[in-house]
């Protein structure tokens, strides 16, 4: 029953079509098509909805920056989707300083590039992603983050009860570095501080309990209640329900103080 106060939190992994292309410059209608459905319309960072009432709220993002190179500016395993506030605020803090070194983006540039036609991540690209989660600190999407290629897949979840983001706790053993990083995207990000607090896991167990119903055809801001309400269909609306109790009764009262 402990875990099912934790919510794992997905990679998003796209699965690009052969028969379009994708980009930043050019193609930016077909990867936002995209990037929508495999992250269902959240930000891959915050995981607040960036499609709301059928408008687009984000952005398109450059996982390392493109000031790091040209090649990155269309680089399609290099582009996700991100909100405004974690792209245009919380990623910029410190981007100066988790530039790239030049042999390591000689070494990328070396690749012939399919710029717009890149439908998987190159081994030159992974090798330049892997130094830049390692240096930087940030666990990139889409597609799973690796300090090195034969690292821990480095993951999130989210502590119910303590209103937290914390490493993954039950995939493997990170050894110090690799919590590092993960620590450090949290702290980049600003996941755990005050002014961004996550209040629709607390809105949506209030209205559990207030309906006696998970309210299926209500939609929240956030992809944590999404993957939260997945794992109480699993249970009777009234185990559902004490769940959400205890959730609200000591999660809440973390998110009002």
């Amino acid at each position: 029953m402990e875990d099912f106060f934790v919510v794992d939190i997905p990679v998003f992994v796209p699965v690009y079509d052969e028969n379009k292309k994708y980009g930043w410059s050019k193609y930016k209608d077909n990867l936002w098509d995209l990037l929508k459905v495999t992250t269902g319309g959240y930000c891959m960072y915050c995981y607040d909805s960036v499609w709301i009432n059928g408008q687009r709220r984000g952005q398109i993002e450059h996982g390392i920056e493109k000031f790091n190179s040209d090649y990155l500016v269309d680089c399609v395993p290099n582009l996700g989707i991100a909100c405004e506030n974690c792209n245009g605020i919380y990623k910029r803090k410190g981007e100066k300083k988790r530039k790239l070194s030049l042999n390591a983006v000689e070494d990328f540039e070396a690749a012939v590039c399919e710029k717009y036609d890149c439908k998987e991540p190159c081994e030159r690209y992974k090798k330049l992603r892997y130094e830049y989660i390692k240096m930087g600190k940030v666990m990139l999407q889409p597609f799973e983050a690796q300090k090195q290629e034969d690292g821990n897949v480095l993951r999130l979840q989210y502590d119910l009860l303590k209103c937290k983001y914390v490493p993954d706790q039950y995939s493997g053993k990170y050894d110090e570095e690799e919590l590092d990083i993960i620590r450090g995207h949290i702290k980049l990000f600003g996941l755990n501080s005050p002014e961004r607090k996550n209040y629709e896991v607390g809105r949506f167990c209030k209205n559990v309990i207030d309906n006696h119903s998970l309210m299926l055809g209500v939609e929240y801001n956030n992809l944590i209640v999404d993957l939260f309400r997945k794992k109480l269909l699993c249970l009777s609306i009234e185990d559902a329900v004490k769940i959400c109790r205890v959730v609200y009764g000591n999660a809440w009262i973390k998110l009002a103080t």
